[in-house]
């Protein structure tokens, strides 16, 4: 989609916003929700806040007024207290996946010194 090739709408009726862009950058809180609005639609299936070019603003998660907002502003940068007990999701998961990546570079290193040490033993 839009968000992922980082299509974004800058602001309210620019270019991205009548080509249908993400409205991330505008407010829009999809991404931090679990929701099937788009698929469900609203109004005896008519429509939802993106297809009528307003972002979502997380109406569907736990206390959404209280973590949601300033509607209007994009969440990027703040943490998020819903998601992994307020670390925010984004960060959160870089740190594991640095974490990770860097415990597999010492287990590879040390089985190659382990393997090259056997190796010069003649084991």
């Amino acid at each position: 989609g839009h968000f992922d090739a980082g299509e974004f709408v800058e602001s309210f009726g620019d270019t991205g916003a009548k080509d249908g862009y993400c409205l991330y950058k505008v407010g829009c809180k999809g991404p931090y929700t679990f929701n099937n609005c788009s698929k469900l639609r609203f109004n005896s299936h008519t429509s939802w806040p993106i297809q009528a070019g307003h972002g979502c603003i997380g109406c569907s998660e736990p206390d959404f007024w209280d973590h949601m907002e300033p509607f209007e502003e994009p969440l990027a940068d703040r943490l998020y207290e819903s998601v992994f007990k307020g670390l925010g999701a984004d960060a959160t998961a870089d740190k594991i996946g640095i974490g990770i990546l860097a415990i597999t570079g010492v287990a590879v290193a040390a089985h190659a010194a382990i393997a090259s040490f056997k190796k010069d033993k003649g084991e």
